[in-house]
C-alpha cells in the first residue's frame, strides 16, 4: 500500500508540473500578445498592469510576482545599425531577479534570439518570458525529485502590431496613468 502511495503522489506532481508548464506558456502568449498591439507602453501604470493580469492567468498553480516566486520579463529588441543582429532595447520584469533573461540583461548589447532570428527593419520585437518555480512534494522529491525541473521556462515572440513599430524601441515612459491598459 506505501508503494502505491508513493506512485500516486509521483504522478499528482507529474500533472503539477504540465498543469504549470501550460499555465506558464499562456501567460507568456497573453501577455505577449497584449504588448505587442501596445502603442507605447508607461511604467509604472502599463507595467503594473501586465504584471496583474500575468498573476491573474497564473492563479494560485504558479506565483510569476514574488521575490522568491517565479518571474515575467518583457523585452524589447531591434535590429543593430548594421544589419546583421539584435540590441535590447529595453526589458522590465517582476518577481524574482534570480532567472536571467535568456536574450540578454545589458540595456543596448546583443540579444541572443532563437535560431538566430534577425528582427526586420523598423520593426521591434516584443519578447515575453516567464519563469516558474516548481517544488515535488516532499515524499515523492526522493522518488521523482531529480526528474522534475524545478524552474519552469515559458516564452513567446510578437513583432509591435504598432502602426509605427520603432516608438517601442525607447524605454516606456514614466507614468502612473496607463497608455497601453487603460
Amino acid at each position: 500500500m506505501p508503494f502505491f502511495f508513493l506512485i500516486a503522489l509521483a504522478g499528482a506532481d507529474l500533472i503539477r508540473v504540465f498543469r504549470a508548464q501550460l499555465r506558464t506558456e499562456t501567460i507568456a502568449v497573453q501577455i505577449g500578445q497584449i504588448v505587442s498591439q501596445c502603442r507605447a507602453i508607461t511604467t509604472p501604470g502599463d507595467r503594473d498592469n501586465f504584471w496583474a493580469q500575468a498573476q491573474r492567468i497564473a492563479g494560485s498553480v504558479i506565483d510569476v510576482n514574488s521575490g522568491t516566486g517565479g518571474s515575467v520579463t518583457i523585452s524589447a529588441v531591434r535590429r543593430n545599425t548594421a544589419g546583421t543582429g539584435n540590441v535590447l532595447s529595453w526589458q522590465m520584469r517582476t518577481g524574482s531577479t534570480s532567472q536571467v533573461s535568456r536574450l540578454g540583461t545589458t540595456v543596448g548589447g546583443t540579444a541572443s534570439v532563437s535560431n538566430s532570428f534577425v528582427v526586420p527593419a523598423n520593426q521591434t520585437l516584443l519578447v515575453t518570458e516567464v519563469y516558474a518555480i516548481v517544488q515535488p512534494f516532499a515524499l515523492s522529491a526522493g522518488l521523482i525529485g531529480p526528474v522534475l525541473p524545478s524552474v519552469i521556462y515559458g516564452t513567446t515572440l510578437f513583432l509591435s502590431r504598432a502602426p509605427d513599430a520603432t516608438t517601442l524601441q525607447t524605454a516606456p515612459t514614466t507614468s502612473a496613468t496607463p497608455d497601453c491598459t487603460a
